[in-house]
């Protein structure tokens, strides 16, 4: 939590809970959805410090941490861009690693929603690219973006 206020600490637990909302289409999930959710939470890699942190903060905080998520007025987009903003005040490897650790956990949910809970769906898959986009630093944005080829397109 070093560097962090509350404020952002919070905000930055809650990026895979708006991860796992944005595949589900609600800010509240079912038996099945939660269990899926902390498994995925507890067994997302934490390659940076901060995923390990975030893993800690988030399984410390597991009485609260999803009706905490259902009180929080931000929208899935609103509050991806909040993490993204954060994740641009450390190195590009650790804010790699933590969107990594975060998408990880929607990945475990996608497969467990998906056929035989092995697998999951087209549409899933769709839906974690567009969060993959949306909590791209400002940077990665730009770097990304085809129009700033160094070669004619």
């Amino acid at each position: 939590m070093d560097g962090w206020s509350e404020g952002e600490w919070l905000t930055l637990q809650l990026g895979p809970v708006w991860v796992i909302s944005a595949l589900v289409g609600r800010n509240r999930f079912d038996a099945l959805e939660q269990a899926a959710f902390w498994q995925g939470v507890d067994d997302a890699p934490q390659e940076s410090p901060l995923g390990w942190q975030l893993m800690r903060a988030m399984t410390r905080n597991r009485e609260w941490l999803l009706d905490e998520f259902t009180l929080d007025e931000r929208s899935i987009v609103s509050g991806l861009n909040e993490v993204a903003s954060l994740l641009e005040r450390v190195s590009p490897e650790v804010s790699r690693d933590a969107r990594e650790f975060m998408l990880r956990v929607g990945m475990a949910l996608a497969r467990a929603r998906g056929p035989f809970g092995q697998r999951m769906s087209d549409q899933d898959a769709l839906t974690l690219q567009l969060v993959a986009q949306l909590l791209e630093t400002t940077k990665e944005t730009a770097e990304n973006n085809p129009l700033n080829a160094a070669v004619a397109i």
